[in-house]
C-alpha cells in the first residue's frame, strides 16, 4: 500500500501546468504590473490571442496612468506598445482605443487614424467630432457648405468617403448650424429656425440640424402626444424653439423623425395606420452583431 502510494505520489508530481494555465497565470500577473514589467509578462503568453489582449491591456494602462502628460510625449510609447500586438488584428484594435482614449484630432488624427485599419472610419468620426468647436469657429455663419467640404475632403483622402451610412461631413455640419441655433436661442427664446440658420445647405442637413437643436435644448421633452403635423403652439407650450413659414416641409420631416424616435411609430397618428409601415419599422429590427469580435473591442459600426 505505501508503495502504491509513493508511486501516485510520484505521478502527480511530475505532471506539468497546460500552456494555456501558464498564459492565463501570466496575464493575471501582468494586470497587477506596471506597465514595461507588464509588457515584457505579456511577451511570455504563448496564445496569440490571450497575448493580443494583454499588450491591449497594458497599453490603455499606459495612457490612463500618463493622462497628465501631453498627447506628443505620450502617443509615440503607446502607439510602440500597441505593436508588440501579435496579430494586425489586435494592434488595430489597440490603436483605435490608444487614439480615442488620448483625445487624437486635426492632423495628428489624418496621420494616425489610418493604422486602425477596419476602424480607421470611426477614428476620424471621433477626431472630427472633438473639433466640432474649432471647426465652427473657423468656418462662420454663411460658410457651412465650405466647412462641409473640407470636412469630406479629409475622409477623402482617407479612402473613406463611401463607407459610412451617415456621413461625417453631413453630420457634423448639421451639429453645428444646430449648435448655432441653440446659442442663438438661448440669447433670445422669440428667436424662430430660419432659411439663414442653413445657409445654402441641402434641406436634408437643415431638417437634421433642426432635428439636432430640439434634442439638444428639449432633453427629450417633446409635445405628447407627438401630432403630426406639428404645430407651433405645440411645440411653444412645451418651451421648443418655432420655426419661419418657409421652412415648414423641412422642419415637419424633423418632427416626423422626433415623434417616431421618442414615441414609436405606432402612435404617430400619421403614421399609425399603415400596418406595413409598422412592420417595416427599425424599431422592430433586432441588434446586429459582429461574430468574432475582440473582447472589450469596438463593435462595428
Amino acid at each position: 500500500m505505501f508503495t502504491l502510494l509513493l508511486m501516485l505520489a510520484c505521478t502527480q508530481s511530475s505532471v506539468q501546468p497546460s500552456q494555456d494555465w501558464l498564459d492565463q497565470q501570466s496575464y493575471l500577473l501582468a494586470s497587477q504590473q506596471p506597465v514595461e514589467q507588464a509588457l515584457k509578462t505579456c511577451t511570455e503568453i504563448q496564445n496569440s490571442e490571450l497575448r493580443g489582449e494583454c499588450v491591449w491591456f497594458a497599453a490603455k494602462k499606459y495612457i490612463e496612468t500618463t493622462s497628465r502628460r501631453p498627447i506628443p510625449e505620450r502617443l509615440p510609447t503607446a502607439l510602440k506598445y500597441c505593436a508588440q500586438a501579435p496579430t494586425e488584428e489586435w494592434q488595430q484594435v489597440c490603436y483605435f482605443d490608444i487614439l480615442d482614449g488620448i483625445g487624437i484630432s486635426g492632423q495628428d488624427a489624418d496621420r494616425a487614424c489610418p493604422m486602425t485599419g477596419e476602424f480607421a472610419e470611426r477614428c476620424m468620426i471621433h477626431a472630427l467630432l472633438r473639433e466640432e468647436e474649432t471647426l465652427s469657429k473657423r468656418y462662420p455663419k454663411g460658410q457651412e457648405v465650405a466647412m462641409m467640404t473640407a470636412i469630406q475632403s479629409r475622409m477623402n483622402n482617407l479612402g473613406l468617403q463611401k463607407v459610412s451610412e451617415e456621413p461625417i461631413h453631413e453630420t457634423l455640419t448639421a451639429r453645428v448650424v444646430a449648435r448655432r441655433f441653440e446659442s442663438d436661442w438661448r440669447s433670445n427664446p422669440n428667436v424662430a429656425f430660419s432659411s439663414e440658420d442653413c445657409g445654402d445647405l441641402p434641406d436634408a442637413i437643415c431638417i437634421d440640424a433642426y432635428r439636432i437643436a430640439i434634442k439638444q435644448i428639449g432633453r427629450g421633452k417633446l409635445p405628447n402626444p407627438c401630432v403630426l403635423p406639428m404645430s407651433v403652439d405645440s411645440a411653444l407650450n412645451v418651451g421648443l424653439p418655432t420655426w419661419h413659414s418657409d421652412l415648414d416641409d423641412s422642419v415637419q420631416a424633423a418632427w416626423k423623425s422626433l415623434c417616431h424616435a421618442t414615441y414609436g411609430p405606432q402612435k404617430a397618428p400619421d403614421y399609425a395606420s399603415s400596418q406595413k409601415a409598422k412592420n417595416e419599422s427599425r424599431f422592430k429590427s433586432p441588434p446586429v452583431k459582429t461574430p468574432n469580435q475582440p473582447k472589450d473591442s469596438p463593435s462595428q459600426k
